[in-house]
């Protein structure tokens, strides 16, 4: 009718309608959803019949050569993979004694003097941690501990009001939780690699979803104190709101067009950082934290999420052993861009040249 007489009361009561209708049907999918969840047994099979869908096929691996021979099972070359990218996760050598007895000496001081209970931030919200999943892609996969988004999509608000809490409480004590520290890398062939090799696979880290959520809000918190303070150079189009690597080479654009209108010579140096994010020197970020004047808080807190974390390879059903991470911000993770962005932040800037 609205499309025939085109009247706006007609429009209102139309959306007004679907929206009914699309609140309905979500209930309706979440009801079936427990119903299913509720009746499944783990002696009859429903629980492999439940859980099948969830997962995803994986391409074979060829046998993997390594320096201990060749890794023909899946567990061998999970463990292959796994012992190839520790050294990946290693930090590059310090050549400068000096600042890396600065940087220590900064980090103690505050790790010393931290407080062990931090009460002087924004609480979460639960309306935030549930728009924060309605967000969640069904489609990614999930963590090492196997709840994936459709899963989350579907819990019921106390759930969510646990969760909310859980966050709190994370935040009060400044502790990332250990089992959310731990990934699951599943390797992927780089275009036209030797699949033989152990380093032609780019690793692929699986990080558990609630530990995203958590992410979420720590990372929105941190931006708003970047944003505030206009702490990130103007410089870095990367990993921010509103910007993208588009607006920088028509920035590029800009500035040579204009050197040729002048009979000017532009010269350009690319830099390509190998590693970038698995070789980022930890307490060094905390370090440059700790410079930017960054709440004690969130310090604590990514200090907390970076310590200790660990990896495991997965090929087909097999994982890996598990595996330390010495260097670096978690690839697949919310807040890691962010953190590399700040880390690079203080790159040398020279009047006479353009920085990109």
């Amino acid at each position: 009718m609205f499309q025939t007489y085109r009247d706006p009361v007609l429009k209102r009561k139309l959306n007004k309608l679907n929206k009914q209708i699309k609140k309905l049907d979500q209930k309706i999918e979440t009801e079936a959803f427990t119903n299913e969840l509720l009746n499944v047994n783990a002696t009859d099979g429903t629980v492999w019949k439940f859980v099948t869908p969830f997962k995803k096929k994986t391409k074979s691996i060829p046998s993997l050569n390594g320096p201990g021979g060749i890794a023909n099972t899946d567990l061998e070359k999970a463990n292959f993979l796994a012992e190839s990218l520790e050294t990946q996760f290693t930090l590059n050598n310090i050549t400068n004694p000096d600042t890396e007895e600065l940087v220590a000496d900064s980090v103690m001081r505050f790790r010393t003097e931290a407080n062990s209970v931090c009460k002087d931030f924004d609480p979460p919200l639960p309306s935030e941690v549930l728009d924060c999943i309605k967000s969640l892609r069904i489609n990614k996969a999930p963590g090492i501990d196997g709840i994936n988004n459709k899963m989350i999509k579907n819990l019921p608000l106390h759930t969510i009001l646990t969760i909310t809490t859980i966050i709190h409480k994370i935040m009060t004590l400044g502790h990332f939780p250990t089992r959310w520290k731990t990934a699951t890398v599943v390797p992927i062939l780089k275009p036209g690699k030797d699949p033989t090799d152990t380093t032609s696979y780019r690793p692929i880290s699986l990080l558990p979803s609630l530990s995203k959520i958590a992410e979420h809000l720590i990372l929105k918190r941190l931006n708003n104190y970047l944003k505030e303070n206009n702490v990130l150079c103007p410089e870095q189009f990367g990993f921010r709101e509103k910007l993208s690597t588009s607006h920088q080479l028509i920035r590029v654009v800009e500035y040579v067009t204009e050197g040729f209108a002048n009979k000017q010579k532009t010269g350009a140096v690319f830099l390509d950082i190998q590693k970038a994010f698995d070789r980022v020197w930890q307490d060094g970020l905390i370090h440059k934290l700790i410079h930017y004047k960054t709440p004690s808080y969130l310090i604590k807190l990514i200090d907390s999420y970076l310590f200790e974390r660990k990896f495991a390879v997965r090929v087909k059903n097999e994982l890996s052993s598990t595996k330390n991470i010495n260097a670096g911000v978690a690839q697949g993770s919310k807040i890691g861009p962010t953190l590399f962005a700040l880390y690079i932040n203080d790159i040398p800037k020279q009047f006479n040249t353009l920085l990109c």
